[in-house]
């Protein structure tokens, strides 16, 4: 599907109460409207990722109207408007009433605007299992821009590895549409990203694989560390961020710089680490360690800075396997599990954010707080 633009750069998930409701203009019994996708967002001025949410009006019977037959208008078009063909722009939190009405017949539906979420994980896609195929299954009923933290797809089918994509196709490939990849060492075949960039096309940003966008009130940078950091990359992140002076930044990266797992923390990222920090970055998420692991805000040098840290979060839970976190623990970690597949979601705020890990079904681990930008 589409984008549809109206001259806004705000990205804004939406969420509908499933069922019609009663309005000021009375909705007939039987007629009712329904939000499709149910978990949509709109990536409003994207032209790579996202979906269109559109309303679709049934009749009493329960058959489809078309679209250009219903007369559509919102109680409150500075929340979210709608046009013709029953395509809803979201332009702010809040809550509005979406109506259509054809003849003398209406339906109505309460709609509620929420700022913008980023949920996603690592180490996803494998042919010899079907643990990526759970956490996919997460996707399927969360809204938001599906981020990757790289090692999207391995080659580790039997007696043959398929094309680069096809493992990762048959899981969170149907979310494609709406992913925002990022590049990791198992993503390379024949020690190139052509099939990377091949498969996931402008989304991936060849022939780099580094880029940056804006989500809401958020700057979202990734990196690729399919291979050890440049000194191009790092004079292009540095740059960037000075261009994109926004309260909120987050920045995505296969290598953590800090782990408590197997493969333990990556000296090679300090650069990454250290121009975050600078520009008074939030966030980094990594993957390559299959796990997840949380850990306190903190400089460069690992002292604690609870005002102005950079938090870093680990989350290789994509369903690759299962990995372990060694004893002793890096320097600030402060959650840790290595036997849960699942994703994590962000709800990123105009000052803050809220974090949530989400396990696959069957599993209780979880992590969840907020925290207010700096």
């Amino acid at each position: 599907m589409g984008v549809t633009r109206w001259g806004s750069t705000m990205t804004i998930a939406l969420s509908a109460i499933a069922a019609a409701c009663s309005d000021g203009a009375g909705p007939q019994a039987g007629q009712r409207l329904v939000l499709s996708p149910p978990w949509a967002s709109i990536e409003v001025g994207d032209t790579i990722v996202g979906d269109t949410a559109r309303f679709i009006y049934l009749d009493s019977a329960g058959a489809v109207v078309r679209a250009d037959s219903v007369a559509w208008s919102s109680t409150d078009a500075s929340v979210a408007r709608i046009d013709a063909a029953g395509r809803v722009q979201a332009l702010r939190a809040g809550v509005t009433t979406i109506r259509g009405a054809v003849g003398s017949a209406t339906a109505s539906q309460r709609l509620t605007v929420t700022d913008p979420v980023l949920v996603g994980a690592g180490d996803i896609g494998t042919c010899i299992s079907n643990t990526d195929e759970s956490t996919a299954l997460l996707l399927d009923s969360l809204s938001g821009t599906v981020f990757t933290a790289g090692d999207n797809d391995y080659a580790d089918a039997v007696p043959a590895p398929p094309p680069y994509g096809v493992c990762f196709d048959s899981t969170w490939g149907r979310h494609k549409r709406r992913v925002r990849p990022a590049a990791g060492d198992d993503d390379p075949r024949d020690q190139t990203l052509n099939d990377y960039f091949a498969y996931f096309g402008p989304a991936a940003h060849g022939p780099t694989g580094y880029y940056s966008y804006d989500l809401g009130a958020w700057h979202i940078v990734v990196l690729n560390t399919a291979s050890p950091l440049d000194s191009a990359q790092v004079q292009w992140l540095r740059a960037d961020l000075v261009g994109h002076p926004k309260l909120c930044t987050l920045a995505i990266s296969h290598r953590p710089r800090f782990s408590s797992g197997n493969a333990r923390s990556s000296p090679g990222q300090a650069p990454v680490f250290e121009a975050l920090y600078d520009a008074d970055a939030e966030l980094v998420l990594s993957g390559n360690d299959h796990d997840y692991e949380r850990f306190a805000p903190q400089a460069p040098d690992q002292t604690p800075d609870p005002v102005g840290g950079l938090v870093e979060i680990v989350i290789g839970t994509g369903g690759r396997s299962h990995g372990r976190i060694n004893l002793p623990l890096e320097v600030n970690s402060v959650v840790q599990n290595a036997d849960t597949y699942g994703v994590l979601s962000l709800e990123l705020h105009a000052t803050g954010y809220n974090w949530r890990f989400i396990p696959v079904a069957g599993r209780t681990f979880s992590d969840a707080g907020s925290a207010a930008c700096h």
